[in-house]
């Protein structure tokens, strides 16, 4: 996710961050037979595409995303499991930054045999995809970011090898960062140890509340720090170590979570947050940090944003399973 005042679609300006093969650990799953430790069954994970209305509507709004498993399941092309994905993440409720074009971004007509996942679809994850012979591979930074000529011809290249190597790309930004469970947020919250105090949505992006704020504990800020030093996506490395802005209390009450970019001060005053937890912000955010007196945990663009696609990967691995 990317922010006003932390680089608004501008995800992209590191060159190190993003790439599913840093360390050479990269996750893919055969019928989800190799995707492992994420600890989510398939009924589970099914409910989260339910949104209210279809909840409401009782039995037979509620069997909708079965019903699509199951239609999948005859011929899992990639139309079929975007079509399966846009459900569960709703993502036709979202308006998005112009980079974003959430949905399937290349495809091709084969049925698929196996699902992987990085953060972003730049050349190194989709040679890596070709070489591990996934054939759909989801991404929450799609081809499409940036106009300038050079972006245009970078979007060419990966395309052209997208196609050669048969994998498609499904791409998804906000939506992914907003969903209650499988969300890029939520999945930070679990990680940080931060999700069995009382939450409310907060950090609005294209009109959407994308985050958390908690309250409710008391936490010291050193221990948060450990914390996000310790998240590791699934076995990946750390492109980069945590920035921290320590202008707040050294015990933090009211806290904020937002991945990715995201460095609007006016929400996390106006929300009475003593610390925001994020992936990166810019340079003048920091500095009004400091003179405001709030905490910042910059805890990496790509290293905070890995939940969403990974649990992603493991509900449609089980549905190639069949």
């Amino acid at each position: 996710m990317a922010g006003e005042g932390g680089g608004a679609g501008e995800w992209g300006r590191r060159g190190k961050v993003g790439r599913a093969g840093d360390g050479g650990e990269w996750l893919a799953g055969r019928g989800g037979g190799e995707i492992r430790g994420w600890g989510r069954g398939l009924d589970e994970i099914e409910k989260w595409g339910m949104t209210k209305a279809v909840a409401k509507r009782g039995r037979k709004g509620g069997t909708r995303v079965m019903e699509l498993r199951e239609s999948v399941r005859k011929r899992v092309t990639p139309r079929a499991l975007a079509r399966v994905c846009d459900r569960i993440l709703r993502t036709r409720k979202f308006k998005d930054y112009p980079g974003a074009r959430n949905g399937l971004q290349v495809g091709h007509g084969r049925s698929v045999k196996k699902v992987g996942w990085a953060v972003d679809a730049d050349l190194e994850s989709i040679r890596r995809a070709g070489k591990e012979k996934v054939d759909f591979l989801v991404v929450h930074h799609g081809i499409h970011w940036g106009s300038s000529a050079l972006d245009r011809k970078i979007r060419a290249r990966r395309v052209r090898e997208a196609k050669r190597l048969g994998v498609a790309i499904y791409s998804s930004h906000l939506p992914l960062d907003a969903h209650p469970e499988i969300g890029n947020s939520t999945g930070l919250l679990r990680a940080l140890g931060l999700d069995r105090v009382k939450r409310k949505p907060f950090g609005v992006a294209m009109g959407r509340m994308i985050g958390w704020k908690v309250e409710g504990g008391r936490w010291k800020r050193s221990e948060l720090v450990r914390r996000c030093e310790g998240l590791k996506g699934a076995k990946v490395k750390r492109s980069e170590g945590i920035k921290v802005i320590a202008a707040g209390p050294g015990i933090c009450r009211k806290i904020g979570v937002v991945t990715g970019g995201f460095g609007d001060l006016d929400q996390v005053v106006k929300a009475g947050l003593d610390t925001l937890i994020t992936g990166e912000a810019d340079y003048p955010t920091e500095v009004k940090a400091r003179e405001l007196g709030i905490n910042l945990i910059l805890a990496g663009h790509r290293e905070t944003e890995t939940f969403g696609v990974q649990d992603l990967t493991q509900f449609l691995g089980k549905m190639v399973a069949g």
